[in-house]
């Protein structure tokens, strides 16, 4: 019996182990691209945190995220912006640093066409939309989406001391 329940004991601390590891590898991989995002927005207009907060409401900064024709960190459309992305050398829409480095042109672009940050981002979340994106806006909405995302970025910006 003592031997059944010391082999249970020693399978659930490796088990225990090998999640923390598991979750030690995520958060060093999101630093790393947390390190990415902060590089390439000193030559943007956009702040690291603002990007940081579309890629947690995005994916959660989950790589591999899909959602129809868009996919990655920052759930990029691969059929909408492949142009692009081929324009920017990135060749793999679900390499995080590529989807990155796409994803904050788009903002970017955005940003300068519509000189607001909730626009910006209401038209990367649902483009003409009457409802949810720049028409919306147009109209005086402003989405939940854009008011997330700027809350959680204004957020970030306090927690890194800016």
């Amino acid at each position: 019996m003592r031997r059944v329940v010391g082999t249970i004991v020693l399978i659930l601390l490796m088990w225990c182990f090998g999640l923390a590891l598991i979750v030690q590898a995520e958060h060093s991989r999101q630093d790393d691209w947390t390190e990415y995002i902060e590089l390439i927005c000193l030559d943007s207009k956009i702040c690291p945190e603002l990007v940081e907060a579309v890629i947690e409401r995005e994916s959660g900064w989950d790589p591999t995220a899909v959602n129809g024709d868009c996919v990655g960190l920052m759930q990029v459309d691969q059929i909408i912006h492949w142009r692009r992305a081929q324009e920017l050398n990135c060749l793999d829409l679900m390499d995080p640093y590529d989807n990155i480095r796409v994803g904050v042109s788009i903002l970017e672009d955005l940003a300068e066409r519509y000189e607001d940050p909730a626009a910006a981002l209401m038209f990367y979340n649902a483009g003409y939309s009457d409802k949810l994106g720049i028409r919306a806006y147009e109209n005086g909405v402003i989405s939940s989406y854009a008011n997330e995302i700027l809350e959680r970025a204004a957020e970030l910006e306090r927690l890194h001391g800016k």
